[in-house]
């Protein structure tokens, strides 16, 4: 496998593309000590490589951490995969981190970014030394209660793999226009904890990169990546034998706590950390715990 790009490095932010052997492009992205701990990020939905969980990019240098995140097919500046599934994603990872060299990796997720984690650490095994869910949701092989935004006549459509991204589409071609207001509209209708974090500036400007970046190829890529997350996942929550941590904010109006539970009563070794008051972007506020936790 040859590299479809070179490098392109900033003080403590690298980036390349690598070329798959289907053909595809995949996108990634790492901050950090080059020699630390490697973490792979599972970005959100919508979201891309530029994803971090920090303020001061210089934090990753300081905790020994080498954090590296790609850009899921369609997402950012990685190629589409027409007819991807979950279970797709464990190859890309293991081809990315037998590019960068990289044995055994912890994998960090936020939101829509579980299911990944997850399957790669079903299908990685002991590659995958440890997994980290932030404010993530269970698959739907369980009932959960459905997330407002979602109009009612997608709910039964939502199994069906080509009409429900097909029908998502409209739906976020509004926030694919402006991505960078999403963290603006974030703020104004989540909850106190939300609006405070998001308050930040710092913060505002890690999302509207994130956002503005991973919403670069339109609604389509979201609109799938979402779809997918409303079907079965493609593998039972117990063949993740990880320890893995799960923080969720008991005020969490994107994701609520509930589904946070029912994800952490399937697995079958996890660690939850329940935070009381707070939303879904209270990593915000707990990356040092959060990355502390993952080096163990």
């Amino acid at each position: 496998m040859r590299e479809a790009a070179g490098h392109r490095e900033a003080a403590g932010h690298r980036e390349g593309r690598l070329r798959l052997p289907d053909g595809r492009v995949l996108a990634w992205a790492e901050h950090g000590d080059p020699d630390g701990r490697p973490v792979l990020g599972c970005h959100g939905s919508p979201s891309s490589r530029l994803e971090r969980h920090v303020e001061d990019v210089a934090d990753y240098r300081r905790w020994g951490v080498r954090f590296v995140v790609p850009d899921r097919p369609g997402f950012g500046r990685s190629d589409p995969q027409p007819g991807r599934r979950v279970t797709d994603w464990p190859d890309d990872v293991a081809r990315l981190l037998d590019h960068l060299g990289i044995g055994e990796v912890a994998v960090l997720s936020l939101s829509g970014g579980a299911a990944y984690a997850l399957a790669c650490a079903a299908a990685l095994g002991p590659r995958v030394r440890g997994v980290g869910v932030l404010g993530g949701a269970p698959p739907p092989d369980v009932p959960w209660p459905w997330p407002g935004w979602l109009p009612a006549r997608l709910r039964a459509a939502a199994h069906r793999p080509s009409p429900a991204a097909a029908l998502l589409r409209p739906v976020f071609a509004p926030a694919a226009l402006r991505p960078a207001a999403i963290p603006r509209y974030l703020q104004a209708r989540l909850n106190p904890a939300d609006r405070r974090v998001l308050g930040r500036p710092g913060v505002r400007r890690v999302l509207a990169e994130t956002f503005t970046e991973g919403l670069r190829g339109g609604p389509a890529p979201l609109a799938e990546d979402r779809a997918l997350l409303f079907r079965p996942w493609g593998f039972p929550l117990s063949a993740v034998r990880q320890r893995v941590h799960v923080w969720h904010g008991t005020q969490d109006w994107q994701v609520p706590v509930g589904l946070g539970r029912v994800l952490a009563a399937m697995l079958p070794a996890c660690t939850a950390h329940w935070l009381t008051g707070e939303g879904h972007f209270a990593v915000f506020d707990h990356a040092a715990e959060v990355y502390a936790a993952l080096a163990a």
